[in-house]
């Protein structure tokens, strides 16, 4: 094991020597796309693409702590199953033939644990699988690893009493970020080629952002949560969803084609009817609207650098730039904040007081925003009806934008976060992912750079607004604290516009030179 001054572990699968040659080929230069496809070509069976990413896996939990259960018996024996149905058959399972995935432990798997974040449920366990792991089990994926999650899931960091903290590969002072945060290290480590979160302020994209790798929130009700175990459970303040992340932005349209393909909603009445379909765009007829800064908090500067640098290359490719205003984020806060906890977070304590559990900084933070309260039957509607209020206005000034530039907005380009990967327990702001959940649009991070000790200097004369934002820029005193920390970015698009967005982030990587 390297020395816990070494920061940068993504090298050390690499160099340890206890993966082959073949194990390191198949997990670090193949796409998810790829390897189904390899696989079904028969230059590849289940069992050694399973073998090396479990593995793998086992290289990246020492390293970084991202993982709570290996699956290694039941992966290799439905990897051995799958190449003999391959063999016997002649044909593929489905889509995901032999294709293993990893998987954020919140997600229920019939019997094994499923702590939800708190000490108290340790002993509870999943009575049938959640219905999208039925989906995908049934299109062949092979589940190998179950990943972290923090105390109460609602960090976008990863650390819990139950398994500790999970660090970022790239740099271990730094948060893999949550609450999907064991799936971005993991992912980051190369143990991973395909994982699935959830996200109800961030937590699919916030890993994302501190991992270097993508990460997908659909519009609510497209993919199916039937089955995910949480508390308050049935409330539909505030939906959270399910996607997935991964190392190529291919991958992420695999993984939602192949559940959308079949037909979810028959059996999740919950779910909107809407296939996967395919759009039609360009950079001639593309405009994005850039938000440099949602004017609550400000980007540090790795962030804003590369907005500047991305907006360069789609203005070299001649894809139109608008500036975006920030439309009252701070409300859009102060809505969520609420939303989260209509009950004053009573079962969240209450569980933790049953566990004779302590709440961590974060979790502490979050219960007590100052619009948490309880709140009785008025008082829920009212909120409700700002909620819808906000998403109206939104659309509005979105509308009344696209009439005065005399054409389409088909994307936001925006930060993912104030910050780069976050120095543990400092991130307190989610704004910059929570507002697309409160208004219920789609979005995506991908990966754009990493940090400059050279370019990303310190920004001496910028005043903060207000406390947080005070707090933020001190946490900023040098880019060395931050070296090789991924950069990425998001791009946001109109509600039910998930494939437009998909669209728009291939037009996007083409011109910036990616595939």
């Amino acid at each position: 094991m390297p020395d816990t001054s070494i920061l940068d572990v993504t090298y050390v699968p690499g160099q340890c020597g206890l993966l082959s040659n073949e194990e390191l080929n198949i997990t670090e230069n193949y796409t998810a796309t790829q390897l189904v496809t390899l696989i079904a070509q028969r230059q590849l069976t289940a069992e050694q693409v399973t073998r090396a990413y479990l593995k793998r896996a086992g290289i990246a939990h020492q390293l970084t702590n991202c993982a709570t259960e290996f699956l290694g018996n039941e992966a290799i024996d439905r990897a051995k199953y799958l190449d003999e149905e391959f063999r016997r058959c002649g044909q593929v399972v489905g889509p995901l033939h032999g294709l293993p995935i990893s998987v954020k432990d919140l997600i229920a798997m019939k019997g094994r644990r499923t702590s939800a974040g708190w000490m108290k449920w340790l002993d509870r366990f999943a009575e049938d699988d959640a219905f999208i792991l039925k989906i995908l089990y049934n299109a062949g994926a092979i589940f190998y690893v179950r990943t972290t999650q923090p105390q109460s899931l609602m960090h976008v960091e990863c650390s819990s009493p139950i398994y500790g903290t999970t660090v970022n590969p790239f740099n271990r002072n730094l948060s893999s970020g949550g609450s999907s945060g064991g799936e971005g290290a993991n992912l980051a480590m190369k143990g991973a080629c395909l994982g699935i979160g959830t996200d109800i302020g961030g937590s699919i994209r916030s890993p994302a952002n501190s991992n270097g790798v993508y990460g997908f929130k659909p519009t609510a009700f497209r993919l199916p949560l039937q089955g995910i175990i949480a508390e308050q459970a049935g409330r539909e303040s505030i939906i959270p969803v399910i996607g997935p992340l991964a190392r190529a932005r291919e991958d992420i349209i695999l993984f939602v084609k192949t559940i959308l393909d079949t037909e979810p909603w028959l059996k999740d009445p919950s779910l909107i009817p809407i296939p996967w379909q395919s759009i039609t765009l360009n950079s001639t007829n593309l405009t994005v609207a850039v938000m440099w800064d949602d004017n609550v908090i400000h980007p540090h500067p790795p962030v804003t650098r590369a907005l500047h640098e991305t907006v360069e290359h789609l203005k070299k490719a001649g894809i139109r730039i608008i500036n975006w205003e920030p439309i009252d984020h701070q409300k859009s806060w102060d809505i969520i904040s609420a939303l989260y906890y209509c009950n004053g977070a009573e079962e969240e304590l209450n569980v933790m007081k049953d566990g004779n559990e302590t709440p961590l900084p974060l979790t502490e933070w979050i219960l007590n925003q100052p619009q948490v309260k309880k709140r009785d039957w008025i008082e829920m509607n009212q909120l409700i009806s700002e909620r819808e209020g906000y998403r109206t206005r939104y659309a509005q000034v979105w509308n009344e934008r696209e009439a005065y530039c005399q054409c389409m907005i088909d994307c936001l380009l925006t930060p993912a976060a104030p910050s780069v990967a976050a120095l543990h327990g400092t991130s307190k702001w989610w704004g910059y992912t929570s507002v697309w959940n409160l208004l219920d649009y789609p979005a995506v991070i991908f990966p754009v750079t990493t940090v400059d000790l050279v370019k990303d200097q310190v920004e001496v004369d910028y005043k903060p607004r207000n406390a947080l934002d005070e707090e933020n820029y001190r946490l900023y005193s040098s880019p060395a604290t931050y070296i090789n920390s991924p950069v990425g970015l998001q791009l946001v698009s109109r509600r039910y516009n998930d494939e437009k967005l998909m669209k728009c982030l291939e037009i996007i990587e083409q011109a910036m030179n990616r595939n």
